[in-house]
């Protein structure tokens, strides 16, 4: 890789980075992200790398509609059980609560592009997907982790079907990292983004009702991370256990969300929890 990539890498690494890629088409060489992201830079630190595809046109004549916060309060951590890990685990090390957005490079600052919205406002992360064209949107950064448990407080405003959501760890770039997403109809799953395309590691569907389904409910999606193992939770819950070797060096953490049903789908992140194993 030519060493002005290196360069603009770095730069990356400093100011963060939101992504709104689809998972099925997009297909970068390096030299080409090179590129791209150095055009971005000279146009503005926020604004996302294009990609080579186009992405899907909006639906003619689909309204946007302005998302509006499902509550300005953060609901009540209450552990659902002795598997819960902030029963196991103690008092976290770190709680991010997103009052100014600076761990995300969103202090005073909207990201936007033609399908996400994304900007910190009451103490939440607001992630918008403008469009139902399941076309995922994303954005890394907080702490980094390698060894540990990371979770985020995730409420939902208007949800259905396959609208998508959840938690992104060990991002080692801002790009790259694992998925644990949730549906608004109750299915789980866990992936990673390689920087080219997504790979499912996990599709499942919740048989317990562990999640809160639809719209206006509260989940808190953890992923509990050792070496290789990942080990899935909702609301305490645990849901499954993965191995892979994808990504094992410490990383960011983030959120995604991907609008299947609903234009408009709107997630708020109201904080990151994050604790060192014993």
């Amino acid at each position: 890789m030519p060493k002005a990539i290196f360069l603009i890498l770095g730069l990356l690494l400093i100011t963060g980075l939101a992504c709104n890629l689809p998972v099925s088409t997009l297909r970068a060489t390096p030299d080409e992200i090179g590129t791209q992201v150095a055009q971005t830079l000279t146009q503005h630190a926020l604004q996302p790398i294009s990609t080579p595809s186009s992405p899907p046109a909006p639906p003619p004549n689909t309204p946007f509609p302005s998302p509006t916060p499902t509550s300005e309060t953060s609901p009540t951590l209450t552990p659902a059980s002795a598997e819960d890990p902030r029963i196991i685990l103690g008092a976290p090390i770190y709680v991010d609560t997103l009052d100014s957005g600076r761990s995300f490079g969103l202090e005073g600052k909207i990201y936007e592009d033609e399908n996400t919205l994304i900007r910190v406002q009451n103490g939440s992360m607001i992630l918008t997907s403008k469009y139902a064209t399941g076309y995922h949107g994303w954005r890394t950064g907080g702490r980094k982790l390698q060894n540990g448990y990371v979770e985020g407080l995730f409420r939902t405003g208007d949800c259905n079907g396959q609208d998508t959501y959840g938690l992104i760890v060990r991002s080692p770039d801002f790009i790259q990292g694992y998925w644990f997403t949730l549906t608004c109809d109750g299915q789980y799953g866990f992936g990673y983004w390689n920087g080219e395309k997504y790979v499912n590691l996990l599709s499942q569907k919740d048989d317990r009702s562990i999640l809160h389904t639809g719209s206006q409910q509260t989940n808190r999606i953890g992923v509990w991370m050792k070496d290789s193992i990942y080990r899935l939770f909702v609301n305490g819950a645990f849901m499954n256990e993965i191995s892979d070797d994808q990504f094992i060096v410490e990383g960011y953490t983030g959120a995604v969300i991907a609008a299947h049903s609903t234009p408009g789908f709107t997630v708020f992140l109201d904080e990151i929890s994050y604790w060192n194993l014993p």
